[in-house]
């Protein structure tokens, strides 16, 4: 996979996770970036339909509806409720493991990658931590 095509994946999982309402595809067009630069409406709806299919492939419960009953078009939407990881429960070399990630994230080798995940999430409206500790 391309790095602009998992890009624009995760941008679109950032931007359905950060909003309660339904977002037409013509609203992800706008905001998600990666599809503006469609050169047609339907090269758009291709890349559109494949992006949501990998999703649901990928194991990503996307929602489809309608924000009221007056809405003509329907939009999509992830529930946090449906995607969000529950309770983990690591052995202790899985905690070791996870340790010796947390470190090599801080690394400066991926200063600047964690750096710029970190506006993307913030841009996405997420709350960062800033002050969380690290293991």
């Amino acid at each position: 996979m391309s790095t602009a095509r998992a890009e624009r994946l995760v941008n679109l999982v950032l931007a359905l996770l950060s909003t309660r309402q339904y977002l037409t595809a013509e609203r992800i067009r706008g905001i998600v970036p990666g599809y503006a630069d469609a050169a047609s409406d339907d090269a758009f709806f291709r890349t559109f339909e494949r992006d949501k299919t990998e999703l649901r492939e990928l194991g990503i419960p996307l929602e489809t509806g309608r924000n009221s009953a007056f809405d003509a078009i329907e939009g999509y939407r992830i529930a946090r409720r449906d995607y969000e990881l529950g309770e983990i429960d690591l052995a202790p070399d899985e905690a070791a493991a996870v340790a010796l990630a947390s470190r090599l994230w801080d690394s400066p080798e991926l200063t600047g990658q964690a750096q710029g995940a970190l506006v993307k999430l913030r841009a996405a409206g997420l709350e960062v931590d800033d002050q969380a500790p690290t293991v």
